[in-house]
């Protein structure tokens, strides 16, 4: 159980982006219960459940293709920082999140990001039904960027409800979560829609069955869902995954996952020449597919790790070029990408 437990905690530090699949803890035991003995009825107390904490940390990095035409060089390559604490009293947890994000690519050569920018989320999480939990979390970020980055500076609020589930036994179980973001650029207004303001709101799910083939083995499929819907931009994306964790010893679990989308489309605003929300690009199934190969090693009582690594073949077809500023030439273009990822936490 301390095993599963520690997998579970490494597995939800990655969030909507990665492998965002929180499982719904084990019931809370009762402050007191009943024990009938004939003919007499012994009441038993069982003290209150006590406050438990947590620690982690972790390094992130996207590495585009920068020699793809639509890379738009080093901006979209990012390196991310991040630690952070919880804390839980039986149905319910704290947690607190700090990253540090930084644009471009960085080096020993290289150490100047073309734009840095602080993301820091709170989240309140509750275990309202046994098998089914609720949380509401609030970001904060903000975006400064350098003369060598198209991006401008920039301020995000998010207001967000979510669900992690696990029914029938393992046979549904996910998370989904649905939001809002308020959105401000400083000094320069986004285009077409002459503002500072970019608001809108988004969904994003993953949810599925999960079959254990051997004592070792098992098979995880899941529909991953995901839309946001904003005033300068539209994007609707859906996905298959498939995972197969496999226990290589008491210790290590390693996980291959391959995610496959089966449609995406983007509908662009900003950029539009027509005022109007116009097609940009479009990804048919099995144009893009990202390959994964992830880790979750136990260390001791206390500390855990979960590392990973990826490679996404990403081709995107181009429409509108008579349209949509900023795109290339109708067609097909290549930007795929290098991703990897190493967490430690700490069970205190």
């Amino acid at each position: 159980m301390k095993k599963s437990l520690y997998l579970l905690a490494a597995l939800s530090l990655l969030g909507t982006n990665v492998f965002a699949k929180e499982v719904v803890a084990e019931p809370v035991v009762e402050t007191s219960k009943e024990v009938i003995v004939e003919p007499v009825v012994v009441i038993e107390e069982v003290a209150a459940p006590a406050w438990s904490f947590g620690a982690r940390t972790y390094l992130e990095t996207e590495d585009f293709d920068n020699g793809s035409i639509i890379a738009g060089g080093d901006d979209e390559d990012g390196t991310f920082w991040g630690v952070g604490v919880s804390a839980t009293k039986g149905k319910l947890t704290l947690d607190l999140n700090v990253e540090r994000r930084f644009g471009g690519d960085l080096s020993l050569a290289n150490s100047n990001a073309d734009w840095e920018a602080t993301r820091v989320d709170y989240k309140v999480r509750y275990q309202l039904f046994e098998n089914q939990a609720f949380h509401l979390k609030y970001r904060n970020e903000t975006r400064v960027a350098t003369g060598r980055s198209y991006h401008n500076d920039w301020e995000r609020d998010r207001f967000e409800l979510g669900t992690d589930f696990n029914h029938f036994n393992g046979l549904l179980a996910g998370w989904f979560v649905v939001g809002m973001d308020k959105d401000t650029q400083d000094k320069v207004p986004y285009p077409v829609i002459d503002s500072n303001h970019n608001d809108g709101w988004y969904w994003e799910g993953d949810f599925g069955p999960s079959f254990k083939l051997t004592d070792k083995l098992s098979f995880n499929p899941t529909l991953y869902t995901t839309g946001e819907m904003y005033d300068t931009y539209e994007m609707v994306e859906t996905q298959i995954r498939i995972m197969m964790p496999y226990q290589a010893t008491e210790k290590l679990t390693i996980m291959p996952r391959i995610r496959v989308t089966l449609d995406r489309t983007w509908d662009e605003k900003a950029g539009s020449k027509t005022g109007d929300f116009e097609r940009s690009y479009e990804n048919e199934f099995g144009s893009r597919i990202r390959y994964e190969l992830m880790a979750n090693y136990v260390i001791n009582d206390q500390f855990s790790t979960f590392v990973g690594v990826a490679y996404e073949n990403n081709t995107r077809t181009y429409k509108n070029e008579d349209k949509v500023n900023w795109v290339p030439a109708n067609g097909d273009h290549d930007i795929d990408l290098i991703w990897a990822y190493a967490g430690l936490n700490y069970k205190f």
